[in-house]
């Protein structure tokens, strides 16, 4: 199941457009898997450099980046997404809805 939902996560991925962003769980729930969020997150973790897939678009479900990627905000806002004084992206603003 692994490798065939981690293909599905990043043909998801690579549709969400410059200035948006998807949660985690909004992937899963797309896949007909709301329960596997955390898996979501493994795979984003796993994508092979050579995929050039968008990965700094996808955030927590409260707008959180993920811990330790440092250069995930800069792209975003090189894109034109914006964040609250917490460093929380403003999901009612830049949401990608599918």
């Amino acid at each position: 199941m692994r490798e065939g939902f981690f293909e599905q996560v990043y043909q998801i991925v690579k549709e969400i457009p410059a200035g948006r962003v998807a949660s985690y769980s909004q992937i899963a729930r797309l896949l007909e898997q709301p329960h596997n969020a955390r898996v979501v997150g493994w795979a984003m973790r796993k994508t092979p450099a050579h995929r050039n897939l968008p990965s700094h678009r996808v955030v927590k479900k409260s707008g959180e980046l993920a811990p330790g990627f440092n250069e995930q905000r800069n792209l975003l806002e090189k894109e034109g997404v914006t964040f609250d004084k917490h460093g929380r992206v403003f999901m009612h603003l830049h949401n990608w809805e599918k």
